[in-house]
């Protein structure tokens, strides 16, 4: 019985260090191909919010693009589901934001800070994603 006990203890213990020492955000650069691309109704507010404050300032519309939809994506479900709000790595332009509940809301928020709005100026393809767990919403924009 007691070898028993201290076998499950010893499986916890290396499980959680796992967990703990577990790969980094940089890791999620790995996409396979052919993964189905966000481009639901939310991409596609933020997509068009996106265009019109690129016309604003007198810029041609960014082109919303699969596979940056998809690293997006992908970065915005790790944040959910691990609820470390960090920047991924990826080879990228990159804005992230959590709190916003709408997308024109997030929007708003990255084009009133200086050097988000310069990062979504900056390039002429898009792609967004966005994940939302305990109310929390996790926006992610990458450019290039």
């Amino acid at each position: 019985m007691r070898f028993q006990a201290a076998k499950g203890l010893v499986a916890l213990a290396v499980s959680t260090m796992i967990v703990v020492t577990g790969p980094s955000a940089v890791a999620l650069q790995v996409i396979a191909p052919g993964v189905p691309v966000n481009e639901g109704a939310v991409v596609k507010v933020l997509h068009g919010a996106h265009s019109s404050a690129r016309a604003d300032k007198g810029f041609v519309d960014s082109k919303l693009v699969g596979s940056l939809c998809r690293d997006a994506q992908k970065h915005a479900d790790w944040m959910a589901r691990t609820g470390q709000f960090v920047h991924s790595g990826m080879p990228y332009w990159e804005v992230i934001l959590t709190g916003p509940e709408t997308a024109e809301e997030a929007i708003h928020s990255w084009m009133k800070s200086r050097d988000h709005r310069k990062i979504l100026m900056s390039g002429g393809e898009i792609g967004f994603g966005h994940a939302a767990v305990d109310g929390v919403t996790y926006w992610v924009g990458l450019v290039r």
